[in-house]
């Protein structure tokens, strides 16, 4: 990519990624901070690629629930460019908790934050239905498929 490719602001936005990087880097330990690092290195080529990926490794107990948050972190301050946002709690309907970033002014409006959950917990709800009826389908489509 070459500057008249650059998104504007988008230095700016890669100048900030590498700031915080070097406070993750700092204040994390640093197995931990080099398996963000990869995670995170791996997320950028795929964004730059304009192509989807899961992003994981042979052992995803070891990213832990903090290093999720600073991977969501990262990524956002890389599309956004933006350093001030809030880690919101969202807890799951099965009982798990996620989190979302959200920006400050909206991060402060308990109405915000709920209708924020409220969409969360309804796509969930969506996204399970259909889980079960594409599952549902595939049973049909294929009788020895086991439990």
């Amino acid at each position: 990519m070459n500057d008249e490719d650059a998104a504007p602001g988008e230095d700016s936005h890669v100048a900030k990624v590498a700031l915080y990087m070097e406070t993750l880097q700092a204040r994390m330990d640093p197995d931990q901070y080099r398996a963000l690092a990869r995670a995170l290195h791996e997320a950028f080529h795929l964004l730059a690629d304009g192509r989807e990926g899961a992003i994981g490794s042979e052992d995803d107990s070891a990213f832990t629930p903090e290093m999720n948050r600073e991977f969501a972190t990262v990524l956002t301050i890389l599309l956004t460019g933006k350093m001030d946002q809030q880690i919101v709690e969202v807890p799951g309907s099965d009982g798990h908790s996620g989190f979302v970033l959200m920006d400050p002014e909206e991060a402060d409006d308990p109405a915000k934050v709920q209708e924020v959950r409220d969409f969360i917990d309804q796509w969930t709800t969506e996204r399970e239905a259909v889980d079960i009826e594409l599952d549902g389908i595939a049973r049909a489509s294929n009788p020895g498929i086991d439990d």
